[in-house]
């Protein structure tokens, strides 16, 4: 008997040495993911953030999706520490029927005075005989529509949204075409090549064009969405806790001890660029826009129309 307890004391020591040896391995190997935006696979945008978070006394990867679809099938299989994602994508990966083994952790924030910094810009030329969003309800089979792409949170979920709530809740069919035009500029461009008659993008994207008085001349707001919240960052819930109030606590601070890492990441999300810094959130962040998105029944064919 006394050899058997002696036994099973070793044992559990052995135990608990290898789950503190897996922890500490866990925590000095970190992957830093993001997906990719048209041609920009933000990996440079990242990177002096992962390098920023080494100071932790970890190190650290970096590492692109193609996809937002592709960035949450990876987070699920355990692939991914830290994320960088955008809303629409954390709304699906949320919304999932696989596991979601993250928890939302910080969010870059724009001060309240900043206007339209990150919303839905549905726009016709001026001289389309399209008076509201809602005459689309009757005019999508003699209309070309085009959507920015799958992943878009401004340029495809929003867009969707509203749609549906006139009566359109399959655009590719009752639309007489559809397209996606792979990032809100080159879409904008469809309208301006009169390639598309309706297009809906990130009203950044369309604000910035208008400054072209000869731009502006030619094109005509339909709706403007309501602000949109920015996407969080994820953290792997495998990772020891004090190392999340760490990196937490890192990206809190990162306006001030890292500008440069933080002017980085913004530029890598246009809606990004009015940010300041990043707060704290947890999963009831995101709430304020179910509500603000209304009908569930309206967005939930939607989510799962893009679930990976």
């Amino acid at each position: 008997m006394k050899f058997s307890n002696k036994l099973l004391r070793i044992i559990g020591c052995c135990n608990c040495f290898v789950l503190a040896f897996m922890q500490v391995a866990l925590a000095q190997n970190i992957t830093i993911a993001t997906y990719q935006y048209a041609n920009n696979t933000r990996i440079d945008n990242i990177s002096p953030l992962a390098k920023h978070l080494t100071t932790l006394g970890i190190t650290t990867q970096v590492k692109s999706y193609p996809t937002v679809q592709a960035l949450i099938e990876a987070i699920q299989h355990d692939e991914v520490d830290i994320a960088l994602i955008n809303t629409f994508g954390y709304m699906l990966l949320t919304q999932s029927t696989h596991r979601n083994p993250t928890q939302p952790c910080a969010v870059l924030t724009v001060p309240p005075q900043v206007a339209n910094n990150y919303t839905t810009a549905f726009v016709t030329r001026y001289n389309n005989n399209i008076a509201t969003i809602e005459a689309l309800t009757k005019q999508a089979g003699s209309l070309r529509l085009a959507l920015v792409a799958a992943g878009s949170t401004s340029g495809n979920l929003m867009p969707r949204l509203k749609l549906a709530g006139v009566g359109i809740t399959n655009p590719e069919v009752q639309f007489q075409h559809f397209q996606y035009g792979g990032n809100h500029t080159t879409t904008l461009q469809l309208l301006l090549q009169h390639k598309a008659d309706v297009v809906a993008i990130g009203s950044t994207t369309y604000f910035d064009m208008i400054k072209d008085a000869a731009i502006d001349a030619q094109l005509k707001l339909l709706w403007l969405s309501p602000e949109i919240p920015l996407g969080p960052v994820l953290l792997h819930q495998r990772l020891p806790k004090t190392l999340q109030q760490q990196i937490q606590q890192s990206l809190l601070a990162l306006h001030e001890t890292n500008p440069a890492a933080l002017a980085s990441v913004k530029a890598g999300w246009t809606e990004a660029y009015q940010a300041t810094k990043y707060i704290a959130i947890d999963t009831t962040y995101y709430q304020k826009l179910y509500q603000q998105l209304g009908d569930p029944a309206l967005l939930q064919p939607i989510l799962q129309q893009f679930a990976p």
